[in-house]
């Protein structure tokens, strides 16, 4: 199975402002993403708070996103759990709903080891659909060296896709290729896209993550994949400004859905409790930096 290529959405959540899923618009932010031109959609990631949101809550996301995706797009869909049968049986539930793939992160603090490796082991062998190992340390405690990484991916066949997002990424991701020995895996960058040239540069096949201006990394991507580094690097720095806007931690979540809703795309910006919110002086420095650098005017909805 090759590897995911391209720009992979992670799509926020749609909450109202009492914190109830929000399912008008949800169908409308789907529909928008698939229409952005997007390789593909992730749900219920980090940045989608499938971490806040009751069993029942994720299944309808899922439900949802795939009646309106209709089989346009790939859906990969996140799916870490603590214990190798309840990762087991939500990528099961995944695949029955239709996705093309599953997002995994090691178990909760379960560092690289014997026990990672039969814990993916058995995972790839239970699943029939491609896994996406995500390489992430805030949201599991787990730290993997290129080495580990390498390891998974050329000892589980059914890991095609490594999304890396533990910095330094550029150097990680090169790192990391040099040790993959399958022909055909393939690593995203992440991260909001702060260093999406840069990960294309190391050999990064796309990027996986939640930028709320698809269009843009969907620009750059295809700028890139078509040979022309010259204007993959305009358009990025052109961009950069709000990305690095949008991505700074601990409040990158809040900024995309603030962004989300002045598009029109989702009509609260609310993040589920426990979580960030933003004060007007940065929803003034937002509006500024939108006006300035003339994204809305690149990408109408």
């Amino acid at each position: 199975m090759a590897g995911l290529r391209g720009v992979y959405n992670i799509m926020a959540t749609p909450f109202a402002e009492d914190g109830a899923l929000d399912e008008v618009s949800l169908r409308r932010l789907a529909a928008a993403t698939i229409d952005m031109g997007v390789d593909g959609i992730t749900v219920l990631g980090v940045a989608g708070e499938a971490q806040k949101m009751l069993d029942s809550e994720r299944r309808r996301v899922l439900e949802i996103v795939m009646e309106v995706n209709a089989g346009r797009v790939p859906i990969i869909v996140g799916a870490s759990q603590n214990a190798t049968d309840t990762t087991i049986a939500a990528c099961k539930e995944a695949k029955e709903a239709g996705a093309a793939g599953v997002m995994v992160a090691p178990p909760l603090n379960l560092s690289p080891g014997a026990a990672l490796t039969e814990h993916f082991r058995r995972l790839g062998e239970a699943i029939a659909i491609p896994i996406v190992l995500q390489d992430f340390p805030p949201s599991n405690g787990v730290t993997m060296s290129p080495a580990d990484m390498a390891a998974l991916v050329n000892t589980i066949p059914a890991i095609t896709t490594i999304k890396l997002e533990d910095p330094p990424t550029p150097q990680r991701i090169a790192q990391t290729l040099a040790l993959i020995k399958r022909p055909g895996a393939t690593i995203l960058g992440a991260l909001g896209g702060i260093y999406y040239l840069d990960e294309l540069r190391r050999g990064a096949s796309g990027t996986m993550t939640g930028f709320a201006y698809p269009e843009a990394l969907v620009a750059i991507w295809r700028a890139w994949d078509a040979g022309d580094r010259r204007k993959a690097a305009e358009l990025y720095y052109r961009y950069l400004p709000l990305i690095h806007l949008e991505g700074q931690p601990k409040i990158n979540l809040a900024v995309r859905k603030e962004i989300l809703k002045r598009r029109g795309l989702i009509a609260s910006a609310a993040v589920r409790h426990p979580g960030p919110s933003l004060d007007d002086g940065l929803r003034e420095d937002l509006a500024e930096t939108i006006e300035i650098i003339g994204i809305d005017e690149d990408f109408p909805l």
